[in-house]
């Protein structure tokens, strides 16, 4: 077994977390889908965050090329595997027995820790691309979707207008269907 190969199976167990978490989330809403209400923005994000999931992944394959010899770097690849899990965590809102819940209200009271922590997602993946040969090269185009991404949901923070909410998940959806469909992935982010 390659070091790479042993680093990747400490983060795919994170990665499989968070992944776990959200679909569990999906399952109890499924279940309790006569108590839930306006679930549109909750179910775009949370689809949204799958794909961000779903490309973190992939993006690991470049970091073959570093040669993991110190706890530093591998900390850093490890940051956003474990920001992911958190996201899961505050996205998905928790049901009790007979309990009804609104969905957008839960989304809209959360929305700034999640889009704050989004933020800080998209961070800790770009940080460790310095580790990659290619990123003098690569740098440029490895940021342009990350600020993309970066100002609509800024821009979420400061509004609690439901359609401005709802055009930009279409937007950040319709975004990472297309860059999945055309462009390799790149770095942690792979957009």
């Amino acid at each position: 077994m390659s070091k790479f190969e042993f680093i990747m199976m400490f983060v795919s167990v994170v990665v499989a977390f968070a992944m776990a978490e959200l679909l569990m989330g999906w399952g109890k809403l499924i279940r309790a889908r006569r108590r839930v209400t306006r679930p549109g923005l909750l179910a775009g994000w949370s689809v949204w965050l799958l794909f961000i999931m779903t490309y973190h992944y992939m993006g690991f394959w470049e970091y073959q090329a570093y040669n993991f010899t110190k706890v530093t770097p591998m900390l850093l690849f490890l940051a956003a595997p474990i920001m992911m899990v958190l996201l899961t965590f505050v996205l998905t809102p928790e049901i009790r027995f007979n309990q009804s819940i609104d969905l957008e209200k839960h989304y809209f009271e959360t929305k700034n820790w999640f889009f704050i922590m989004v933020i800080i997602f998209l961070i800790l993946a770009r940080a460790s691309d310095p580790l990659l040969p290619d990123y003098a090269d690569t740098w440029l185009r490895r940021m342009t979707g990350t600020i993309l991404v970066s100002a609509s949901v800024i821009l979420l923070l400061f509004t609690d207008n439901r359609q401005i909410h709802y055009i930009l998940m279409w937007f950040n959806l319709a975004y990472l269907t297309l860059v999945s469909s055309i462009i390799p992935v790149s770095g942690l982010t792979a957009f």
